[in-house]
């Protein structure tokens, strides 16, 4: 059964999959960052935040999410002065996106989703196994691929859950190439959302920073 997880953490969740990803995980930059502004999108779509005309980000409702890392952004966005979302990028892309990540991880643990387990490369280096332990990642794509391979709408969670993903390279593995041309289609139509803007600001202000620009 899926349970009920937010952008951020079906985002997380994925990221985490070697399996599929294989050797591509090794170049993905950034998705600690990109956790964290799903997390805004987030916010957004459940009318905790605004976009205003010129992109800032407005708190409409600081009550608490029952996410300790929304409340946290939150916390973040309510002490500092309003910034437009590409600042809000370049904020986070020198402060506190792996603190976010972190309980993003701790909330998929929580939640029973994930389990970690430390273990060694080559009996030397320290590193994490994540664990799919419910098997949920099966259970997002087969939603992902049952909105984007059918006929109707689809909702604002898995748009800008497979925006994010198609920006980081982790959205074609999970279909065939015989799908890809149906997917192209689908991702052609998606790019036609308000929420696409948004995201697509955040891609850019990412390569800006990384290059200096």
């Amino acid at each position: 059964m899926l349970k009920n997880l937010s952008i951020a953490q079906e985002f997380v969740l994925l990221a985490l999959d070697r399996e599929t990803n294989k050797l591509k995980s090794i170049f993905r930059m950034h998705v600690a960052l990109y956790s964290v502004m799903a997390c805004i999108v987030e916010l957004a779509i459940n009318g905790n935040v605004t976009f205003e005309k010129d992109d800032t980000i407005r708190i409409t409702n600081s009550a608490s999410t029952g996410e300790k890392y929304l409340d946290r952004i939150l916390e973040i966005i309510t002490a500092e002065k309003p910034k437009k979302l590409k600042a809000w990028v370049s904020y986070f892309y020198y402060f506190k996106q792996r603190e976010i990540y972190k309980m993003v991880i701790e909330s998929l643990v929580d939640k029973g989703v994930l389990e970690i387990v430390d273990t060694e490369v080559l009996f030397i280096v320290p590193v994490k196994k994540y664990t799919d332990v419910a098997h949920t990642r099966n259970h997002i794509v087969e939603k992902i691929r049952a909105e984007l391979l059918e006929n109707g709408n689809v909702d604002d969670h898995t748009v800008a859950l497979v925006l994010f993903l198609n920006n980081k390279n982790m959205l074609t593995n999970y279909f065939s190439d015989y799908e890809q041309k149906t997917l192209k289609q689908k991702l052609d139509m998606l790019r036609k959302e308000d929420i696409y803007k948004k995201i697509r600001t955040i891609d850019i202000a990412i390569q800006n920073l990384d290059s200096g620009s």
